[in-house]
Order: C-alpha cells, then sequence, then structure tokens
C-alpha cells in the first residue's frame, strides 16, 4: 500500500487515446471519476465493465476506498475506455507495489492492460485511397 494522502498520478494509450489517471486514497468519498463525470453517467455498458475489470480483477484485494480522477482525450469512444483502463491497472500496481500479486494477475489476464498495444493505424500511400487500395486502372 501506499502512504497516506499519496497521489499517484499514470497515463494509459491505446491508439491515439490518452488517458491520465490520478489516484487517491479517500475513505469518506470514493468515486470513479472520468472528465468531470461519475462513471455512472457512461451509456455503453460494455465501455463500463472494460473501464471497471482492473477493479473487479483484484477485488478481494482492492477495498472501495480510493478516488480515481481521470481525464481522457483523442480516439473514440473504445480506445478512450481501453486507456482509461490501462491508466487504472497502472495506477493500482503503484498503489499496491508492495503486493506482487496484482501485477502477476493483470498480466495473467491481459497482458496489454500494463504493457499496452503497439498497433497504429498504418500510413496511406500515394497511387490510392488509403494504405493498401489502389486507384482503378482503365485501358480504354
Amino acid at each position: 500500500m501506499a502512504k497516506k494522502n499519496q497521489v499517484i498520478l499514470t497515463s494509459g494509450k491505446r491508439k491515439t487515446a490518452v488517458a491520465r489517471v490520478k489516484l487517491v486514497e479517500d475513505k469518506k468519498n470514493p468515486l470513479i471519476r472520468i472528465n468531470g463525470m461519475t462513471l455512472d453517467t457512461l451509456e455503453n455498458g460494455h465501455n463500463k465493465t472494460r473501464i471497471m475489470e482492473p477493479l473487479t480483477l483484484i477485488g478481494d484485494i482492492y477495498k472501495n476506498n480510493l478516488n480515481i480522477t481521470v481525464k481522457v482525450h483523442g480516439g473514440g469512444p473504445v480506445s478512450q475506455a481501453e486507456a482509461i483502463r490501462m491508466g487504472i491497472a497502472r495506477a493500482l500496481v503503484k498503489y499496491y507495489k508492495n503486493n506482487t500479486q496484482v501485477e502477476a494477475i493483470f498480466n495473467e489476464y491481459d497482458k496489454t492492460m500494463i504493457s499496452g498495444d503497439v498497433r497504429r493505424r498504418e500510413m496511406k500511400k500515394a497511387g490510392g485511397r488509403g494504405a493498401r487500395a489502389r486507384f482503378q486502372k482503365s485501358y480504354r
């Protein structure tokens, strides 16, 4: 466990989405806020579960006394959810640094939860509409 009132800052990236996570111990008012709104205001249920994955995975270890504030920008809704998920997972690993079991749980479940996914969009090339697509050729 981290020291009392210690602020932990981490970040998570997925494609072009970047999430900055601030984790503070707060027993009176434990909340998860994303861009100033609570997690309950998110409409997409799948994205909600993706964001909550790190907390549910360490269920017995996690005591629901953390205030998590996230600022995320760039990318689409799914990429943002993945970036938030990675940022929260990294913050929890830092918070429970004495407990090596937390990082092992995350790596066993999904390795990209901490290390990230390096895949990016392929660049468009000349002679076509996209990375691989070419303009049609006419012989007449």
